[in-house]
This record gives C-alpha cells, sequence and structure tokens, in this order.
C-alpha cells in the first residue's frame, strides 16, 4: 500500500505553537512580541525547507509526498507579514504608527538657557514668541523660565528633550538676538513653548518683534523700549517709573488701564520725567496700569 506524506503541515504547527508562546510570554513579561515576531521569520524558512528534505530523505519509494498546499498558505502568509513588518521597520512607517497611537503632550516647565550680556551690547532683540513676559534683571544675565509642551512616546523621552536649549542667542556686531527653540528630535518628538517669563538686564535697550502677547513689566528698566507688531501689550508700571509710552494706534479703543492718556496722533502717557521710552507700532490691544 502507497503511503502518502504531507509536507507542510509540521511547519505549520510549530510556527502557530511558537507564535503562541510568543504572544503568551509577552502578556508578563516587557519584552515586544512584535520585534521577537519580525526576527524569527527567517527561521519559518529554515523550517519549512528542512520539514521538506526530511521527508525526503525519511520516505521509501513506495511514499508519495504531498504537498499541504493549505500549511504552506497559512506559513507563507505568516512569513509575508513579517516581512512586511521588517519592511514598515526599516522605512521607519512602523515606528511613525507606534508613536501615532503612543505619544503624547506632556506640560513641563524648564529652566531657559542663560547668557551673559557685556558692555559691548546695546540692543537685545526678541523675536518670534507667543506668550512672554519680561522682567527686569539686577545682573547682567538673560535667563528665565518657560512652560513648555511636549509631544512624545514617554515621559523619559519627554524629560530627555526638555534638556535641550530653548532659547537660542546671535549676536550680530553690537546686538543680540534671541529666539525660541522649537526643540524636535528624529521628526517625531517636539516640543513647543506655552509661555515664556524672562529677565533682561535693565540698562540695555529691548526691542520685541512679531510677538502674541506680551506682559513687560516695568521696574527698574533705565532704557529704551521700542514694540512692534506685538497682538496684545499689557505694560505695569511702578510709580514712579520716569517713563514715556508713546502708542501708535489706528483707534483710541486700542487703549486701555487706569492711565489717563493724552490723546493726539497717538495715545501718549509720561509717568514722572519721561527720561525713558517705549514705542508701540503697529499692535493691537494696548494696557498700561500704575500700581
Amino acid at each position: 500500500m502507497i503511503r502518502i506524506k504531507r509536507v507542510g503541515n509540521i511547519s505549520m504547527g510549530l510556527v502557530l505553537i511558537a507564535f503562541g508562546a510568543v504572544l503568551f510570554i509577552s502578556q508578563f513579561s516587557n519584552f515586544s512580541a512584535l520585534k521577537v515576531a519580525r526576527l524569527m521569520w527567517p527561521a519559518i524558512l529554515i523550517m519549512l525547507g528542512a520539514e521538506i528534505l526530511w521527508c525526503r530523505y525519511v520516505s521509501k519509494e513506495e511514499a508519495v509526498i504531498k504537498y499541504d498546499l493549505f500549511s504552506i498558505f497559512i506559513v507563507l502568509v505568516i512569513l509575508f507579514a513579517n516581512m512586511a513588518l521588517y519592511a514598515a521597520e526599516e522605512t521607519g512607517v512602523l515606528e511613525r504608527m507606534q508613536r501615532m497611537f503612543l505619544s503624547e503632550y506632556y506640560s513641563m516647565d524648564v529652566m531657559l538657557n542663560e547668557y551673559v550680556t557685556d558692555d559691548s551690547i546695546n540692543k537685545i532683540i526678541i523675536d518670534d514668541t507667543n506668550n512672554i513676559v519680561v522682567r527686569a534683571s539686577d545682573d547682567n544675565k538673560i535667563s528665565g523660565t518657560s512652560d513648555i509642551s511636549v509631544y512624545a512616546a514617554s515621559k523619559k523621552e519627554a524629560e530627555e528633550l526638555s534638556s535641550s536649549e530653548h532659547v537660542s542667542y546671535r549676536r550680530n556686531g553690537d546686538t543680540l538676538y534671541v529666539y525660541p527653540v522649537r526643540c524636535t528630535d528624529n521628526y517625531y518628538n517636539y516640543s513647543s513653548h506655552n509661555n515664556i517669563e524672562i529677565f533682561i538686564p535693565k540698562n540695555i535697550d529691548v526691542e520685541v518683534i512679531n510677538c502674541g502677547n506680551l506682559d513687560l513689566i516695568y521696574e527698574n528698566f533705565v532704557n529704551e523700549w521700542t514694540l512692534d507688531s506685538v497682538r496684545n501689550v499689557n505694560i505695569r508700571l511702578d510709580n514712579p517709573s520716569n517713563v514715556n509710552v508713546n502708542a501708535f494706534v489706528e483707534s483710541t479703543d486700542e487703549l486701555r488701564g487706569n492711565v489717563s492718556w493724552l490723546l493726539k496722533e497717538s495715545g501718549k502717557y509720561v509717568n514722572g520725567e519721561g527720561s525713558n521710552a517705549i514705542n508701540i507700532l503697529n499692535s493691537g490691544n494696548i494696557t498700561v496700569n500704575e500700581v
């Protein structure tokens, strides 16, 4: 009687047992079942080839070898699925998909990297900020804090990114440019500033441009200010402040606060001798309060 040996069902059984064991153990361990499955796919070819050779070796002449097409189909499906996972990981698609489901926003408080000014710096230009609070510094350092949002796959990755420098300083002659930095890591993790509180040396002129909301705590400053293209300006003056505020606005309705504005071609307010100037250009709502 001629016997029939089917090739493929042993390989399918071993593959199913192996993958089932990996999925089971991964529920109680920290390793990734997906990563193990990706590493195991060459073993599927080895098992299938070994089964074919073994059946050829042990079969006798009266035995007929037939391929179990269904079992081989299942094995090939698993094989190509793993190859697809491997290709997705190599091209970065798998990591992007993982981060799409795992990443979230973390709110963190960070210290701004400091910059020590010298007597050769005559102006500081702060550019491209969203929400910023400016205070006077008693020394020659620029420093501060920031509330940032970090988009990352884990809190650990968010903390690593938050340790980066969050302010860029660029000097051009006697002018120092200050820019907030949007930190990125491999295009997957990134951070953005929600609110910045920065301390500026009180005796250096300052220009703030392209800003969303500015809160200027005008205390002990002895310098000149220019605010250009700031959507909302909120200035708090100590009394006396010895400052001359000139707000060039399209409508007097944009001038607010508890001070008495002198309204001509623009809004004007003088405190004390008015030795120091704050010039406001191309801005929206302007609020000046004296405390």
